[in-house]
């Protein structure tokens, strides 16, 4: 039984039209993403979707997927409370932004693991119980990993006398995932929404932008990015949740369908990514980005500051579940 203390959650009319006129016979899970259909983790998932309804599985169980939209339906920081009151059954996005409700999830950005390695040492069982216990939802899968994390700028980055950036009077634009990491190099770091991150740099807003190192193109602000910091930090925290009323009211066999063939995409979806973030940076390198690498010295302290900041806060915010997390995700 979940402790969630349901809290109020409106929707449109419009939307509740939308999600109670599906189709009839199979067992209908209706899905919402923190992003639009085009974005591409969201276009890759779709694709997921297609796969597993088309296949002999799921069309024995009587089982389908359907995705009902993204943002335009609910926004994206309060789909979990969405899923978690059954308005949808399943949610797929970023786990950095329910941190407030689950805040073990920092633990993916402390970690190197991928999804097979937290799969087999039973850090996915582990967030699926603090999710199930927090927000009445189930992991099924960690479906978008391994991507990294930059500090993307106009002008050639200064460094310390460690080494490290020395981002004192350069802005960034940031939000709450970033701005500790960012703020042990003097940044000043600044809100702006991942969609107004261009017009943010084209009118000098911000000199850079923390970013992943992927997805920089489709918003098309590398046209004002000149250098990117390398190495990466941290990777992609994209799961996939189903509301766990939903969950138990499932057959066997169509719970096996389902967690089946997530298990099994896991390791192609990471596999896509990897390859997608070097198709991208190519791409970007091409249009004149250019990668500013550390010393070997300054690089690992670099990359150890970034793991530690999510440590910490699994630390501070769920002590309860650091041990166990720290033992089933290595840094």
């Amino acid at each position: 039984m979940s402790k969630i203390k349901h809290t109020a959650f409106s929707i449109t009319l419009a939307t509740t039209a939308l999600l109670t006129a599906l189709p009839a016979g199979a067992e209908t899970l209706r899905l919402v993403t923190n992003w639009g259909p085009t974005f591409y983790s969201v276009e890759r998932t779709l694709e997921f979707v297609e796969e597993f309804n088309a296949s002999e599985a799921a069309q024995a169980a009587d089982i389908e997927i359907l995705h009902v939209g993204g943002p335009e339906v609910t926004p994206a920081t309060e789909q979990m409370t969405g899923l978690s009151n059954g308005v949808f059954d399943m949610l797929f996005g970023a786990a950095g932004y329910y941190v407030g409700t689950v805040p073990e999830a920092y633990a993916l950005y402390g970690t190197s693991a991928t999804p097979v390695e937290a799969r087999a040492s039973g850090a996915t069982e582990l967030l699926s119980e603090l999710y199930e216990e927090k927000a009445n939802a189930r992991v099924l899968g960690w479906v978008a990993s391994g991507i990294g994390y930059h500090i993307w700028l106009k002008d050639e980055p200064k460094l310390d006398e460690n080494g490290l950036p020395d981002l004192s009077n350069v802005k960034i634009r940031s939000s709450g995932f970033y701005n500790a990491w960012l703020g042990k190099y003097g940044a000043t770091t600044v809100t702006v929404p991942a969609p107004d991150i261009y017009n943010a740099l084209e009118r000098g807003v911000v000199d850079g932008a923390a970013w992943p190192g992927l997805g920089i193109v489709d918003f098309g602000f590398h046209k004002f990015t000149g250098y990117r910091i390398d190495p990466p930090v941290w990777q992609f925290d994209n799961l996939l949740w189903i509301n766990n009323d939903k969950w138990e009211s499932l057959t066997d066999e169509q719970r096996t369908a389902l967690s089946e063939a997530v298990i099994a995409f896991e390791p192609v979806a990471q596999d896509f990514y990897e390859q997608l973030r070097i198709d991208e940076s190519a791409e970007v390198e091409a249009a004149g980005v250019k990668s500013f690498r550390l010393s070997e010295e300054a690089e690992q302290e670099y990359v150890s500051h970034a793991k530690s900041v999510h440590w910490e806060q699994v630390k501070d915010k769920a002590p309860q579940s650091y041990d166990a997390l720290r033992d089933a995700l290595p840094e």
